[in-house]
């Protein structure tokens, strides 16, 4: 029987919304998907790196956002000030680079293997790109693909990997979706607006990964699955979830790549509204 892992997945925390880390629960991994911070600044990555090292887990792992601006050196250097540090990305990453022999890695753009204490294996896919916001870091333009795996794809998604780790989310175009699918939410604003990649989308479609998690988009917070068909469309489904105090907890016990999970883990909300909660995933992956 293959081992099952359980994942903590969390994104934009933004400096002041990091949960409170004793009252998480314990697990296998932890993923953030980015924007650690609200605008950068080295006194708020080594804060998010100390709330992520206080974790009950073996591994964590972490992607930047458009929030986190050192971290992405060639947008630092050109949009500089004459009172910014040229050498803050370098200074950013060591800081980010710090906590590696303690089991916490910031993913840069690609595919990384881990193995686990338990023998479970498993790759996953990290980007921080996202479609051009507002002049932000990691960005690319609206019909730029990155990710598809054509002849222009900057860093193609790999057919084989389990995990898709990006901060933005997918859009997901209504000819995808099946007789009996439900609205795709993950990915939309207040004004209920979709503002993923198609080009993400796409490259899941494609790979098929058991999990594909991001956050960027705060409104679309949530978690559903798709139910591939042969022909490569599908059924959007919302999922069942154990609500707990400080997590949501999702069980897939599958390795067939016949379903994917979709989950927006955004942890900063809007205005004064309480933020939300952290997600708890259970994935079957082999040893």
């Amino acid at each position: 029987m293959a081992p099952v892992v359980r994942f903590l997945i969390l994104s934009d925390t933004h400096n002041i919304s990091f949960p409170d880390p004793t009252s998480l629960p314990a697990v296998d991994v932890v993923l953030h998907c980015g924007d650690l911070t609200m605008a950068g600044g080295l006194s708020n990555y080594r804060s998010a790196m100390s709330s992520l090292e206080q974790v009950d887990a073996e591994l964590k792992l972490v992607v930047a956002g458009n929030h986190d601006l050192e971290l992405d050196s060639s947008w630092w250097l050109a949009n500089l000030d004459e009172d910014d540090d040229p050498d803050e990305p370098h200074k950013a990453f060591e800081v980010m680079r710090s906590a590696w022999d303690r089991g916490l890695h910031y993913l840069e753009e690609g595919v990384h293997r881990f193995t686990l204490k338990s023998g479970a294996t498993f790759s996953v896919y990290a980007s921080a790109y996202t479609p051009e916001f507002n002049g932000y870091t990691f960005a690319y333009g609206s019909d730029e693909d990155r990710f598809t795996g054509g002849g222009e794809a900057k860093s193609p998604i790999p057919a084989d990997v389990d995990i898709v780790m990006t901060h933005g989310p997918p859009k997901i175009p209504s000819s995808f979706q099946l007789p009996g699918s439900a609205d795709y939410t993950l990915d939309t604003n207040g004004k209920e607006e979709h503002l993923g990649c198609s080009h993400l989308w796409q490259a899941v479609q494609r790979t098929k990964p058991l999990l594909h998690c991001f956050g960027h988009i705060h409104e679309g917070y949530g978690a559903q699955g798709v139910s591939w068909s042969e022909e490569g469309r599908g059924v959007i489904h919302d999922t069942a979830y154990e609500t707990c105090p400080h997590h949501r907890r999702l069980q897939l016990q599958t390795r067939a790549r016949n379903e994917t999970l979709l989950v927006n883990a955004s942890v900063r909300r809007h205005g004064q509204e309480e933020n939300n909660v952290s997600w708890v995933v259970e994935l079957e992956l082999g040893g």
